[in-house]
């Protein structure tokens, strides 16, 4: 029984430790020991080096005094870049496992060896400058090893929400060191700390073993495998400078790094002033060092998360320069002991703390083969030339110019200002890295409009025209249509002898527009091309460039005795006069075409026919001749297809209203639907008026699903409001596609106005009803498994099938409500960006779906970024658990209020599911529920609802 009750006892406080650690700092579920393992090594590499520190501090300021600090600085710069070059070619030839174990191994036989020297005062002053820039390597080395295998146990998104946790191991072990520190110091003397320091750091090497084997060489994914396997062989240096985002990391890196030795130099400087003797000293910086350190634990503790979460990492960097600047200000005007450390505490709190979360999130989209390569680079020859600038700027102020310590804060602030341009660009390079990863997933590029001013654009354009596939040509030749240049005209009118009849029939419409550039005779010869649309265009290219002598021009082809080139003829002078009755009398084209159908009479070969018809019936459209309109309504019923085809674009390139009733049903019909939705968008915004009632119009529902495809099409901000209009429609396949063409229309006609204001109260709609949902499926999942064990459940293969049916519809309810989100997303922010984004949330490799995830995170505003992030943390989990809905802050229903909930709806199929299943329920509980519904004016739902009545009622 007391076994028992202990064990009750021991389970109930790991729980509420766990909830502790859950609501503190986000930890689930299956990272507590990686994330505890990686606190402990980083505590356990703090501690060592808050012991070694101040007593290397304290020994040097003692033996050298502190005008010595500046050239030791310089010292450790040269001594560290000999050293990142020579990390750097071991990273390519050793693992990174193997590099970290025997930097361990190396760090305790130093600290054991000066430990001894320095105890018997064997070469006591050489020794104490040797490991002073010993204590310098070991501190950018180990924290930076530590780091990137941090990066390699933990994804972009568990990084984010552990790397506060682990920071304060890290802090804590400040605190710990430091006042093991200023307790034993003047004790044992400051010597004998480093015989402790080599004790901590021996412990570091089981850990990091363990979390080795268990988090990276044990797990079998390749992902994992390939980032500790793949080598790059280019230097660290060549590969920064290719990148911007690593350059200005290794921007803000050097540029705190030369703060803070400014900054140390000040402390320093001040506090030997004050005291003399060196263990005296060594205590006062290890009771500094740990009191900074517990400042920064509280900061980590409750502020990090919350800084890093809400204002996201491009302004979580501006904090520590911003404190520093303050500190640096009262230096200036109060340069006292007290003002010192109000400025090494602005330093060492935020330093370790937000600024350390924030900066090493900015590596996390980096590669991993080229992090391990580059970032230990970074830390150890960035800082140790930026240590060397630090102590030259200190020689020249302190030595050099002889000027008191407070104009070190005037360069303090100086090198802020430089701080501040790092941190800017580089949040830009950040988001612009994980937009990379999944524009890589998806395939998608960024679409720019061509600037025709620009020669490099134009000479891109040309070797388009004169190498590339004809999808290239074609592009470039409707893109350039949009704004015609004259230094395109040579390379489009080569394309006038190119094979295909597409890119001839493109280049003379593009010819068209050149006024200035007549080439009539060399477009002549194209009016008998074996291309029916390369005939069209030259006779518009003709009609447009031979205004003097175009009805001679024209009468000549019109009576031509080949039908092709007659018909090419009419079609092209139907569109010249469509708006000039004028003309149309003159070329007598009513006439024209009046005998042109009395002559199909009396053609008896089918195919010239079916040929003739066509001609006429596109003739008609282009030159709206209402006095033939009888024709295309006649080939709207003929038995060929082609004919209806063709009379279906004819009446759309008429734009005749009393075409818009049969454009219509054609919609409707699968083989028409295509030209028929293209024949009603010639019409224009004018359009949507006709469409508007349909929507309302049970008659019509068959072409609901359809019609946003026509609006967005059409550029005009009344599209947008109808498209906007729609999404409030019962059908949910209905709301579905006009959210898909809203965010084609953005696409299209970008200057288009989208209301923000209702795009975020859709989604925070959308946000509620996934969060429904996930509690739903919860509920219906749980359930599902308990009825498994019970042997009357078994035997109900009705119950179990509609239960799997609901629950099958409810996980695609939750697919389709995060499209719909990442929809309207699209709506407020770049649609191409947020549709990459979806593309690549939608991909199984978890990295990826993360890298979407993190590039949302910093692309929202706090209170989208509050409300969605997480619910798309929780939807990627394998299983939706109690934990991940309270985490949401979920109510969780239960069975009747998850039914209510659903039948309150407005998802047809899933009120209809919900029924089915509550009528194989066989629980007279529901019927109350059932009830409700039996008058529902959805006769389906009503249906379905008496169907469940009777059967609860028997």
């Amino acid at each position: 029984m007391e076994f028992n009750q202990i064990t009750w006892t021991n389970e109930t406080l790991i729980k509420a430790i766990k909830l502790l650690l859950s609501k503190t700092f986000d930890l689930r579920e299956g990272e507590y020991k990686r994330a505890f393992l990686m606190q402990l090594n980083i505590f356990l590499i703090i501690s060592t080096l808050l012991i070694v520190k101040p007593a290397v501090t304290g020994l040097f300021i003692g033996q050298f005094g502190v005008e010595s600090l500046p050239l030791a600085f310089v010292v450790v710069a040269v001594f560290a870049t000999i050293l990142s070059f020579f990390y750097s070619y071991r990273l390519g030839k050793t693992s990174f496992f193997t590099l970290i174990r025997r930097t361990n191994i190396f760090s305790i036989s130093i600290l054991m060896l000066f430990g001894t020297m320095l105890s018997f005062h064997i070469l006591e002053s050489w020794v104490i400058y040797i490991f002073y820039i010993w204590v310098a390597l070991f501190a950018v080395v180990s924290a930076s090893q530590f780091w990137i295998l941090a990066n390699l146990v933990f994804n972009p998104r568990e990084a984010k929400r552990l790397f506060g946790f682990i920071g304060a191991g890290a802090i804590a072990g400040g605190i710990f060191g430091g006042y093991l520190t200023s307790l034993l110091a003047p004790l044992i003397g400051s010597e004998k700390l480093l015989f402790v320091s080599a004790l901590l750091i021996w412990f570091c090497i089981p850990i990091t073993r363990n979390i080795w084997r268990e988090n990276i060489s044990g797990k079998a994914s390749p992902q994992i495998s390939k980032k500790e396997t793949q080598r790059i062989e280019e230097s660290p240096f060549r590969l920064i400078l290719k990148s911007k985002h690593l350059t200005y990391l290794a921007g803000i890196i050097g540029i705190s790094v030369i703060v803070a030795r400014l900054v140390d130099y000040q402390f320093n400087a001040l506090a030997s002033l004050k005291i003399q003797d060196p263990d005296e000293l060594t205590a006062f910086f290890g009771f500094w060092f740990s009191n900074f350190n517990l400042i920064s634990l509280i900061i980590q503790l409750f502020i990090t998360r919350r800084v890093v979460g809400v204002f996201g990492i491009g302004t979580s960097l501006f904090f520590l320069p911003a404190a520093v600047f303050i500190g640096a200000v009262m230096v200036i005007f109060l340069p006292s002991l007290f003002s010192a450390i109000i400025i090494k505490m602005s330093d060492a709190s935020l330093k370790q703390s937000i600024n350390k979360s924030a900066v090493e999130l900015l590596a996390l989209p980096i590669p991993a083969e080229i992090k391990s390569k580059t970032k230990t680079f970074i830390d150890v020859f960035v800082d140790s030339v930026a240590t060397g600038i630090g102590g030259i700027i200190l020689v020249l102020i302190i030595n050099w110019f002889k000027l008191s310590i407070p104009y070190i804060s005037i360069m303090i602030i100086i090198t802020i200002g430089i701080w501040f341009y790092f941190a800017m660009n580089v949040r830009k390079e950040y988001i612009k890295s994980f937009q990379v990863k999944i524009k890589q997933v998806s395939g998608s590029k960024d679409a720019k409009p061509l600037n025709l001013s620009n020669e490099s654009v134009i000479s891109g354009l040309k070797r388009v025209l004169e190498t590339g596939n004809e999808k290239q040509i074609l592009w470039v030749l409707q893109k350039s249509r949009e704004k015609p240049n004259e230094k395109l005209f040579n390379s489009i009118t080569k394309l006038l002898d190119n094979p295909s009849g597409a890119i001839r029939a493109e280049a003379l419409r593009n010819l068209y527009f050149y006024r200035q550039k007549p080439i009539s005779e060399k477009v002549s010869p194209f009016i008998t091309d074996p291309i029916q649309e390369v005939r069209i265009a030259a006779f518009e290219y003709l009609l447009e460039h031979n205004r003097e002598n175009s009805v001679e021009l024209m009468k000549q082809f019109l009576e031509n005795p080949d039908y092709k080139v007659s018909g090419a003829a009419l079609i092209s002078l139907a569109g010249e006069v469509r708006n000039n009755p004028e003309l149309k009398k003159q070329y007598e084209l009513r006439l024209l075409i009046t005998q042109k159908i009395e002559d199909l009479k009396n053609e008896n070969d089918p195919e010239l026919v079916v040929f003739k018809m066509q001609v006429l019936l596109e003739a008609i459209g282009r030159g709206c001749m209402s006095g033939h309109f009888g024709f295309i309504e006649n080939g709207f019923k003929s038995e060929n297809p082609e004919i209806v085809e063709r009379s279906i674009k004819a009446a759309g390139l008429s734009m005749a209203p009393e075409f818009i009733d049969s454009l219509i049903s054609f919609v409707g019909k699968p083989h028409f639907s295509a030209v028929a939705k293209t024949a009603l968008i010639q019409y224009g915004v004018e359009i949507l008026t006709f469409l508007q009632p349909l929507l309302d119009d049970e008659n019509y529902k068959e072409i609901h699903l359809k019609i946003p495809s026509i609006a967005e099409n059409i550029s005009s901000q009344q599209s947008v409001g109808f498209l906007f209009g729609m999404l409030e429609s019962e059908n949910a396949l209905a709301r579905q596609e006009a959210l898909n063409s809203l965010n084609n229309l953005k696409i299209k006609f970008p200057f288009l106005h989208f209301d923000k204001k209702m795009v975020i109260r859709r989604i925070l709609d959308e946000a509620k009803l996934i969060q429904d949902t996930l509690s739903v499926l919860y509920i219906q999942t749980k359930l599902e498994k308990i009825n498994q064990s019970k042997p009357e459940y078994q035997e109900n293969l009705a119950l179990s099938e509609a239960r799997k049916s609901l629950i099958n519809l409810l996980e695609k309810r939750l697919d389709s409500g995060l499209e719909r989100i990442f929809k309207l997303l699209g709506l407020k922010f770049n649609t191409e960006e947020i549709l990459s984004a979806y593309i690549s949330f939608q991909s199984t490799k978890p990295d990826i779906r993360n890298s979407s995830i993190e590039f949302l995170d910093n692309l929202l505003d706090n209170k989208l970024k509050r409300v969605l992030i997480p619910i798309l943390e929780t939807t990627i989990l394998e299983t939706i658990s109690e934990e991940a809905l309270n985490n949401l802050h979920i109510h969780i229903p239960n069975e009747m209020e998850c039914y209510n909930m659903l039948l309150e709806g407005n998802d047809i199929k899933i009120k209809l599911a919900v029924l089915f299943l509550i009528s194989h329920s066989g629980s007279k509980e529901f019927i109350p529920l059932v009830n409700k519904y039996r008058n529902n004016r959805n006769q389906k739902v009503k249906d379905f609802a008496e169907k469940a009545f009777l059967a609860l009622s028997e």
